[in-house]
Parts: C-alpha cells; sequence; structure tokens
C-alpha cells in the first residue's frame, strides 16, 4: 500500500487481515471486523477526500483452511486461507481461547507466517491473548507488550525476553501493536483507527460505538491472583497466614516465626515464589479484600480501611491506587453492585 500515515495522503485501500482459527474468540475476530467496516462506511458517508474507499479492505483469514467453526459453534468462510497470502498491510491476531498453552502450540503454523508478514513491512497487532502468537514468533522479544492480566505470569514464564506491562491498555511498538484483555480490543480499534486515518476520524468512530479511548489502565479490572503454584512449603504457609489474618496488623517477623523460617530466608525465598516481597503480598491481600467491600457494601472508605488493620487512610488510598490505578472511591463509582444495595446486603 502505497501511504504515508496519520493525516497526510493514502492512495491505496489498507489490506488488513483479521486472522482467524478455530481456538480463537469470536468476540474479538468478529468485532473487529464489524468496527473496520463500520469505520469504512463512516468514511464514505463524511467524505475524507484524502482517503481511499473502502479505507480498510478487510480480509477473514483461516490460519488452517477457510471452513473455520469459532468457540460456541460459530461457522465462518474465511476469504481466503494464511498460506495463499504473501503480502498485506496490517494483520490483526484476536484472542485465543483460555487454554493458552495447547492453542499456541496448535496454531504455530502462524510464526513463520507472521515473521514473513513483518519482514514484508506489516503492521502487526494483537488483542489480549493474542499477544502470545507474536510472543512465540520472536516478535517481541525485548520490546514491550501487554496481554491479559490474568495470563501475565504464564506469559512471563514462556517468554523472559519481552517487557510485560500488564496494566496497559496499548503498547505501540511501531509496527507492533499489544493490547490488553477482553474488551481492550476496542481501544485498539480506535488506536490502530488514528494510527491510519487520523484523529478526526478516531474521535468520529469512538462516538459511534460509544467506546471510552480514554481508558488507560488493566489495574483496576485485574484480581489479585494468590500465587500458590510453586511448591514451596513454607511461604504456602505464610501466604495462607496472611490470607487468614487479613484484618490484623501482621510483620515480616511475625510471619518468619510462624513458618520457622529467618526473616531474611522468608523474604528471599517469598518473592521467589510468588513475585511480590511479603510486605507486598500483605499489601494485595488488603487490597483485595477492600475491593469487595467496595463492591457490595456502602460502608465508608475510612471503615474498610480500620477493618483491615490500617490506621492511617491516606497512606492506604496511596497503596490502592499503586495496585488499581484508581481510588477506592473512583473504585467503588465504577464497579459497585447496585443489586446488593436494593437487596439490602
Amino acid at each position: 500500500m502505497a501511504q504515508t500515515k496519520g493525516n497526510r495522503q493514502i492512495k491505496t485501500s489498507m489490506k488488513t487481515i483479521i486472522l482467524t482459527a478455530d481456538n480463537m474468540t469470536p468476540f474479538t475476530s468478529m468485532g473487529s471486523m464489524d468496527i473496520f467496516r463500520k469505520t469504512n462506511s463512516l468514511l464514505s458517508q463524511t467524505g475524507q477526500a484524502n482517503l481511499p474507499s473502502p479505507f480498510f479492505d478487510i480480509r477473514i483469514v483461516g490460519i488452517e483452511g477457510k471452513q473455520i467453526r469459532l468457540p460456541g459453534g460459530l461457522q465462518v468462510e474465511c476469504h481466503e486461507e494464511m498460506e495463499t497470502v504473501e503480502q498485506c498491510d496490517l494483520v490483526l491476531i484476536p484472542a485465543i481461547e483460555d487454554d493458552v498453552e495447547e492453542n499456541v502450540s496448535q496454531n504455530r503454523k502462524a510464526v513463520p507466517w507472521l515473521n514473513k508478514m513483518y519482514q514484508r513491512g506489516a503492521e502487526l497487532a494483537s488483542t489480549c491473548t493474542g499477544a502470545f502468537l507474536l510472543a512465540e514468533a520472536g516478535l517481541l522479544d525485548g520490546k514491550r507488550a501487554t496481554t491479559h492480566w490474568a495470563f501475565e505470569e504464564l506469559f512471563q514464564k514462556r517468554y523472559p525476553k519481552v517487557q510485560l506491562l500488564t496494566h496497559q491498555i496499548i503498547v505501540d511498538e511501531g509496527r507492533i501493536c499489544t493490547s490488553g484483555g477482553a474488551t481492550a480490543f476496542l481501544n485498539l480499534l480506535i488506536y490502530l483507527i488514528e494510527k491510519f486515518c487520523g484523529r478526526d476520524v478516531a474521535h468520529m468512530a469512538s462516538k459511534f460505538f460509544l467506546i471510552d479511548i480514554n481508558k488507560g489502565s488493566q489495574k483496576a479490572y485485574s484480581i489479585f491472583s494468590s500465587q500458590k503454584d510453586h511448591g514451596d512449603a513454607a511461604i504456602l504457609k505464610a501466604q495462607n497466614f496472611i490470607e487468614n489474618n487479613v484484618e490484623r496488623r501482621i510483620s515480616v517477623e511475625e510471619i518468619a516465626r510462624t513458618v520457622a523460617i529467618s526473616k531474611r530466608n522468608l523474604i528471599r525465598r517469598f518473592k521467589k515464589a510468588t513475585g511480590n516481597t511479603p510486605i507486598e503480598y500483605i499489601q494485595r491481600v488488603k487490597v483485595e479484600e477492600v475491593k469487595k467491600s467496595l463492591e457490595y457494601g456502602p460502608q465508608p472508605v475510612e471503615h474498610l480501611v480500620q477493618k483491615i488493620g490500617y490506621e492511617d487512610t491516606d497512606s492506604f488510598r496511596k497503596i490502592f491506587r499503586r495496585f488499581t490505578g484508581i481510588s477506592p472511591t473512583e473504585y467503588r463509582k465504577k464497579y459497585q453492585h447496585v443489586e446488593a444495595y436494593s437487596s439490602g446486603r
């Protein structure tokens, strides 16, 4: 495609490939196709003279064959098979189903093809766990990336050469973009529309699709994993002790005494096993407790902070913001369950 990006002159349609396989979610693949399609319609209606019509030449491409049965039983007839595509401008990799490792293995056929498209000048973008395929291809080595927060630990274990930023909704590394979990693909699409069509078109599309273009972090959505699949019995005991005493103020020294190892040894082994220091783990457990209370109850933040053993509310607000990206009050406004209040709980 002869083009320059942003608001500058673009002469030909952008050949846009949406990779598809049996184990890729219909939510992101079909949703992406529809938003690109509707954006073409918006562009034609507004008469963007410097852009070709249609702008996005959308092609659904099957990794294995043209007949795809997506999760949930949806059958898709792809435009073409991956092996027949020799050149394109943009490749979108949708989210992979939750058994990520098995599904990455099943889609390894896409790895050399992705490398070939990148070497031939294509832009690559992944939604959610689609980043695993980019990483499997080695295209994220030495780069920053994001994926669904729930798969952070697995991603880091498989691809240690990638700088993972799971708190980010979108990470742009030039010709490779990755986006966070679930509906973050909507933000990625608006981002790509701005990148190739300009800010005015992106704002028009965001208003049409009711997409919040200011979403900036996955932190508020993440659920703290207990991180217990590590095989260290003493650290597992320490974790259980912390979680069973969420309403108390406990020290690292007390934890060390409880599990009968030295404080220094506890800190070293705890960090190795969980990725957190004991203090960080205590803080995250307490933050999760407050998050649940904010979602289901009307108690003042100060009362909730005291219930988990903190005396300084301002100090805890800073800890809460560090792990979620927003304040306790903002979190309640976003995630409170209205039915919990109306039922008197």
